[in-house]
C-alpha cells in the first residue's frame, strides 16, 4: 500500500511538471523590454496592416506566441533595412506614409529579440484585421475587376486589365485605390491611362495608383488632377502572389477600383522621366559609374507633390535635390526602392519651387553590368504649374 501512494504521488508530480511551460534555459532575459508594453504597440503602428492573419504578409504578428519564431528573421530584416518595406528620408520634409522605424523603435525592436524575447505581464488586445472600408470614402464610381483564379500550382502570377470608362467618368481624377476581394494574394496593383497620344518624357500623368499593401492612398491638392483623354484607355496590372500559407492552394480574387473625381478644369498633374535614354531635350544626361544623373532648369514656378521609381531602379539609390535661385540646395528624398514595393511617394502638402530652380536626380544601382544604363524611365517626378 505503501508503494502504491508513492507511485501515485510521483505521478502526480510528474504530471505537475509536464503541464509548466518548459523553461529555455539557452535564453537569458536581458532585455528590459517586453512584448506587450513595448513591442507590441510598435507592431500595431507600423507592421499590423499587413502582418496579420488574413493579410498578405507570410506570418502574423499580433501576439507573442506568434513573433517570437520570427525573432531572427526580424532582427536581419531591420538591420538590412528591409521594413518597412517603403522607408525614405527628406531633408527636413516630411513624407505622407513612408515613415520607417525611429531609432528608440530600432533599438526596443533588437534588444527585444536578442534579449530572451520576454512576453511581459499585461495580456494585449486582440489586433484586429483592416477594415474593408475605402480610406477615403466612398468613391465616387467602383470598376470591379474580372475574377482570377491562381492555380495549385501557381506561386505567382500577374494579370493586366482593360477597363471601359463611360462617358460621365472621363473626368479628371483627384485619386485612385484599389480594394482587394483577397487580401492575403493581391501583393500590389498598377493602375494608369494609355493613350497612343500620350507624350513621351513629359506630359500628363499617366499612371494613376501605385498600389501595395498597408499603402495609404492620398488624394491630389486641391486644384490638380490627373487628366483624363478622351481616347485613353483604363488599365489595372495586378500581382497575385501567396504566401507560404496558401502555397498549395487554388485561389481566386475579385478586387475593385475606385475612382475620385476632381474638379473639372483643375491643373494636370505633370510628370517629369528620369530614364536611361531618351529624356527631353531640356534637361542633361550623364552615364556615371553604376547608373545616371538627370538635371534640369525650371523654366515656370513650380509645385512638386510626389515621386516614384518604375521597376527598373529597384536596388538603385534614387535622390532627387532641388536648388532654387538663391543657391541653397535641399534634398528632397532620397531612397531606395525594393523589389515588388513600387510605390508613390508623396510629400507632405506641394514642395514651392520658383522659376530658375535647378532639379537633379541621380539613380545609382550598387552592382551593374558594364554598358548603357537601362532604357526606360527609372524615375517620375510629380509636378504641378503655380497659377
Amino acid at each position: 500500500m505503501r508503494l502504491l501512494r508513492r507511485a501515485v504521488m510521483v505521478g502526480v508530480v510528474l504530471v505537475a511538471a509536464a503541464a509548466r511551460p518548459p523553461l529555455d534555459a539557452h535564453k537569458p532575459i536581458t532585455s528590459p523590454y517586453t512584448f506587450a508594453e513595448d513591442v507590441l504597440p510598435i507592431l500595431r503602428e507600423r507592421c499590423a496592416t499587413c502582418h496579420v492573419a488574413g493579410g498578405p504578409a507570410p506570418m502574423p504578428l499580433t501576439t507573442a506566441d506568434e513573433t517570437v519564431p520570427w525573432g531572427e528573421s526580424i532582427r536581419l530584416e531591420l538591420i538590412a533595412r528591409h521594413m518597412p518595406p517603403w522607408s525614405a528620408m527628406s531633408g527636413g520634409r516630411r513624407l505622407r506614409h513612408a515613415e520607417g522605424v525611429t531609432a528608440r523603435e530600432l533599438n526596443v525592436l533588437l534588444t527585444w529579440v536578442t534579449g530572451g524575447t520576454p512576453p511581459g505581464e499585461k495580456a494585449p488586445e486582440a489586433v484586429s484585421p483592416p477594415r474593408a472600408e475605402w480610406a477615403l470614402g466612398p468613391p465616387d464610381v467602383t470598376l470591379q475587376l474580372p475574377e482570377v483564379t491562381v492555380a495549385a500550382d501557381q506561386g505567382e502570377v500577374t494579370r493586366e486589365f482593360v477597363l471601359a470608362l463611360e462617358a460621365g467618368a472621363r473626368r479628371p481624377l483627384r485619386a485612385v485605390d484599389v480594394r482587394p476581394g483577397t487580401r492575403s494574394l493581391v501583393r500590389s496593383a498598377r493602375v494608369f491611362l494609355r493613350s497612343a497620344a500620350a507624350p513621351a518624357g513629359e506630359g500628363s500623368e499617366r499612371m494613376l495608383a501605385l498600389w501595395v499593401p498597408g499603402d495609404t492612398p492620398v488624394p491630389l491638392p486641391a486644384g490638380a488632377g490627373f487628366e483624363v483623354p478622351a481616347n485613353a484607355e483604363l488599365v489595372a496590372q495586378v500581382r497575385y502572389k501567396k504566401t507560404w500559407e496558401h502555397e498549395r492552394e487554388v485561389m481566386t480574387d475579385r478586387s475593385t477600383l475606385g475612382l475620385y473625381f476632381a474638379a473639372d478644369g483643375e491643373t494636370p498633374v505633370a510628370a517629369w522621366e528620369i530614364a536611361g535614354a531618351a529624356l527631353e531635350s531640356s534637361s542633361t544626361l550623364t552615364d556615371v559609374a553604376g547608373g545616371v544623373k538627370a538635371g534640369r532648369s525650371l523654366t515656370a514656378d513650380t509645385r512638386a507633390v510626389a515621386v516614384y521609381p518604375t521597376a527598373a531602379a529597384a536596388g538603385a539609390t534614387i535622390t532627387v535635390d532641388v536648388t532654387p535661385p538663391d543657391g541653397r540646395s535641399q534634398r528632397v528624398i532620397e531612397f531606395t526602392p525594393q523589389p515588388g514595393w513600387e510605390r508613390r511617394y508623396w510629400l507632405d502638402g506641394p514642395m514651392e519651387w520658383p522659376r530658375g530652380s535647378r532639379l537633379d536626380v541621380s539613380v545609382t544601382f550598387a552592382s551593374r553590368p558594364p554598358g548603357p544604363p537601362p532604357v526606360g524611365p527609372l524615375v517620375v517626378v510629380n509636378t504641378i504649374s503655380r497659377r
